[in-house]
Order: C-alpha cells, then sequence, then structure tokens
C-alpha cells in the first residue's frame, strides 16, 4: 500500500451510525443506478466502502455480482467485515480489500463501482488516477455510481450538527465545519460527541483535508478518459453515473 493517512482514526466508531440517514435517503437512488449492470462482465468494486451499507446494498441489487469492497482505514474496515461476515449470502461474494483504490490490485475488466462520499479524499492528480484506472478496466456497458458533496468549492462552512444517533441509552452527535485551505480544498473540522446516557460523556475532534470538485470538473476530467456523466436522483442530490461513451 502507498503512504496511507487514516483519517478514521478518532472518528471511525461513529461513522457507520451517522451516515445511515444518508443512505436511508439516497438508498434507493444508488439501487436504481447499478440496477442491470452485467455481473457477468466482471466484480463491482465499491470504492472507500466505510462499514459497507453501499457494499450491502450494490450485493442486494446484484444478487449475482461478486463485490470488492476496498477499504483502507482499520477502523471502519472492522465494522465493513463484520457486517459481510453475518450474512452468509454476502460471505460468498464479497470480498474485502485492505487498501486503498489506487494501490489495491484489481482484477483488469470490473461491472461497475461505487464511490460514494469519497472523491474528495483524492486530490485532483490522484483523480487523474482513479478515472484513468476505473475508463480502463470499466466494461463496455458498465456504471459507475458516485457523489460529490457540498462544498463543490472551497467556502466556509459554519459549524452545524450533521447527525445524531441513539443506541439504548447512548447518543451520539457530530458536528462538522469546514474552511478554505486552498484554491481546491476545504479543512474539515469535526467533533464527536458520546452521551453515554449514565452522566458521562466523551468527546473525540479531529480535521481532514477535502478536495472540492463540481459536476463541470467532473465532466471535464472524466471526459479526458472517454467517460460520460449522467446525473441521476433528486435534483441537486450530486448523485451522477459514469459510463462509457457520450453522454
Amino acid at each position: 500500500m502507498r503512504e496511507y493517512r487514516d483519517d478514521y482514526v478518532r472518528s471511525g466508531e461513529y461513522i457507520d451510525i451517522l451516515i445511515a440517514p444518508w443512505w436511508q435517503r439516497f438508498g434507493r437512488d444508488v439501487a436504481e443506478a447499478l440496477r442491470g449492470v452485467d455481473a457477468q462482465a466482471g466484480p463491482l468494486v465499491d470504492i472507500g466502502a466505510g462499514g459497507g451499507q453501499g457494499t450491502r446494498l450494490a450485493a442486494e441489487v446484484l444478487p449475482e455480482a461478486e463485490v470488492l469492497a476496498v477499504e483502507p482505514s482499520p477502523l471502519l474496515r472492522g465494522v465493513l467485515l463484520s457486517r459481510v461476515a453475518e450474512r452468509p449470502d454476502l460471505r460468498e461474494r464479497v470480498s474485502v480489500v485492505a487498501e486503498d483504490l489506487l494501490s489495491a490490485r484489481l482484477p483488469e475488466r470490473i461491472c461497475g463501482a461505487l464511490a460514494m462520499n469519497v472523491i474528495g479524499h483524492f486530490d485532483p492528480d490522484g483523480r487523474e488516477r482513479v478515472w484513468s484506472l476505473l475508463a480502463r478496466r470499466l466494461s463496455p456497458r458498465g456504471r459507475i455510481a458516485l457523489n460529490l458533496s457540498e462544498p463543490l468549492r472551497p467556502a466556509r462552512v459554519p459549524r452545524a450538527p450533521m447527525g445524531e444517533a441513539r443506541v439504548g441509552r447512548g447518543r451520539c452527535v457530530g458536528w462538522a465545519a469546514a474552511e478554505p485551505s486552498g484554491p481546491e480544498s476545504v479543512t474539515w473540522y469535526m467533533e464527536y460527541e458520546v452521551h453515554d446516557g449514565l452522566g458521562g460523556v466523551r468527546t473525540s475532534r479531529t480535521d481532514y483535508t477535502w478536495w472540492t470538485l463540481d459536476e463541470a470538473g467532473l465532466r471535464a476530467e472524466t471526459a479526458r478518459h472517454g467517460l460520460a456523466v449522467s446525473a441521476f436522483g433528486p435534483a441537486g442530490a450530486g448523485l451522477f453515473v459514469l459510463s462509457h461513451g457520450r453522454g
């Protein structure tokens, strides 16, 4: 694996439960974007699979597909591995890959890919490598479903709650703020409070760089690799499908 900075070393235990509402809101749209992909053309790659909510969805929508769930963060990968292992149907055809995408040894042909809430981890040079890698391996009728997260350009994001989840007596609350950190990036400042319901409170803080990209930039970058972009899902949701040919 190339040198990897784990942005989730302090927040990995909270990510899966706090991102669940995103999947509840957009999961059906993502499922429709993948439906009908030819699973015989090769495996589907879940890029930055996190705790595996997208992995599970892809495996359910494409019941004949092999899925390669690529996740470099050990904490997130632990959740992912447990989610896959608890279901016999997933254990048979989902492989967990302990690498980042650009280090993973992928097959020469894939039927598609999922890249949800992950593109901002790649800087512009890294994105070029991602588009090149995927364009070379994507089957002729394959699809790549991804999203672009706000802010789409460097901008200040005032501190605000970004999610809350309850487990038993416990309550986990996430807060997020961002500041521009360059002409194409922001730094996210995250804070997590865990109230155990017994009077105790745990607080964790972390920050990481997020590389911004808007739809025009996505279209320009992927066009250089022969990929077309189509929006899907609710207007303004930032959901897109990449495929070969003209969009």
